[in-house]
This record gives C-alpha cells, sequence and structure tokens, in this order.
C-alpha cells in the first residue's frame, strides 16, 4: 500500500525515476482541447502538482481540480501551485471508490500519471465509463502510466529500459550514480520487483476498454520503458 513514506521518496527522486518525464507533460499538455471559454480538468493522483502547474500555466482560462490520496501530495500541491489561487483546487481522495465520480462541474479533461496502474483490469474499465459519463462532448481521457508487457521479452526489455532510462537522467541532472543506486536498492522498477499494490494491465485491452467505455480516436502518443502516455477523446455530440 502506498504510504507517505513513499509520496516523500517520489516528491525527491521522481525527477529521475519517471522516463521522459518532462516530454510526458507537454504531450498531455498537447492533447488537450484549448477552449475560449473558461473549462476544468480533473486531474487523478496530482502529486506534488507538476502537470497541473503545466496546465495551468499554458491555459490561463482553466482550473484544475487535483485529487490525491496523499496528505503530503497535497501539500506540496498547494505549496507550490499557490500562486494560480483559486484556479488549482486540490481534494483529498480515493481513486478506487466512485463518491468522487461525480463532479459539480463541466469536465473538459481528466488527466492521469502513473495511479492507474493500481486498479485491477475490472476496476480500470469501470473507471473508464465513469469517466466517459463526466465528460463534455470532445472531452479526453489523457493517461500516463506503466503498461503490462505481454510477453517474457518485453517484460525484460522495459526492465532493462527503464534502468538505463534512470541511470542516464542521474547522470544528466545529479552529475552521479546516486539517483540510479536508490532507485535500484529500494527496488523501484516493479518489471523486476513485482509488488501486490502494481497492478499494470496491458495496453491493447486498455485501449479496448476506452472503446467500450464510448471513447472514440483512441491512440498511443508515446512509449519509454514500459511508461506509455495514451488516451482516448469523446463524442463530439
Amino acid at each position: 500500500m502506498w504510504s507517505e513514506e513513499d509520496s516523500r521518496e517520489f516528491v525527491e527522486y521522481g525527477v529521475y525515476f519517471v522516463p521522459e518525464r518532462e516530454a510526458q507533460l507537454d504531450t498531455i499538455c498537447r492533447l488537450i482541447p484549448d477552449c475560449t471559454e473558461p473549462f476544468h480538468v480533473l486531474e487523478l493522483c496530482c502529486g506534488e502538482g507538476l502537470l497541473a502547474e503545466v496546465i495551468l500555466d499554458r491555459f490561463p482560462n482553466c482550473t484544475v481540480h487535483g485529487y490525491d490520496g496523499s496528505p503530503e501530495m497535497l501539500r506540496q500541491a498547494a505549496s507550490r501551485l499557490a500562486p494560480f489561487g483559486r484556479r488549482f483546487d486540490p481534494q483529498s481522495f480515493d481513486l478506487a471508490d466512485d463518491d468522487w465520480r461525480r463532479p459539480p462541474w463541466p469536465i473538459q479533461a481528466v488527466v492521469s500519471t502513473l495511479c492507474i496502474h493500481h486498479l485491477d483490469g475490472r476496476q480500470k474499465a469501470a473507471l473508464f465509463r465513469d469517466i466517459a459519463g463526466m465528460l463534455s462532448p470532445s472531452g479526453v481521457l489523457l493517461i500516463a502510466d506503466l503498461i503490462e508487457p505481454t510477453s517474457p521479452l518485453g517484460l525484460n526489455l522495459a526492465a532493462e529500459n527503464w534502468d538505463a532510462a534512470v541511470h542516464r537522467r542521474s547522470l544528466d541532472l545529479a552529475g552521479d550514480e546516486s539517483a540510479f543506486d536508490h532507485f535500484a536498492s529500494s527496488k523501484w522498477n516493479i518489471y523486476r520487483h513485482p509488488d501486490p499494490v502494481d497492478k499494470p494491465s496491458p495496453l491493447f485491452e486498455q485501449l479496448k476498454w476506452l472503446e467500450a467505455a464510448g471513447f472514440e480516436s483512441m491512440d498511443v502518443y508515446s512509449m519509454a520503458a514500459g511508461h506509455a502516455v495514451y488516451g482516448g477523446q469523446m463524442p463530439a455530440d
């Protein structure tokens, strides 16, 4: 189970542990339909507020409702995003519950990074259906997450590529191997060290669940070391 210690560790090391993190955030922002009128974005597991910050900066008429189950993450996000005032709305929630799935505002986009993989396949399919029900016409669901390789070869490749990506970022950003050493010693690479809390699903299955929920134009926008950016859009009317 995710703990507050995990939250603090991820705030410190996430910049090293997430392959192509900056490109992921930029990709999600580029896929959010721009609106001339004020609009709402719901972020599932907003963490320390990195994605919300990029969205709020890029769309000045947008409000981001940042949901997270970690008090530490919500505190970090509220501090980071304080300059945006009421345009960032932090909310405590449990991803697996459904009491948050009837928002009082029309939602143009639901975005999520590195949290959907904590749900099993049945829960993911139900989540996609519920999100489809809350989105406005032409609204989008955009996910950046770990996916489950479908073969031993794919699993080994994802594990090796994730190690290599973290090693590169450790050297580039920290100037040494310290962040990579922590990544390895803490057994963060779930492709090498499976953990029952992590339940990634194959990408193809998730695209099918999106289609069954009513999304169209499902696509995979990027893929790196087992981390994919994917999603879909609701019909225009």
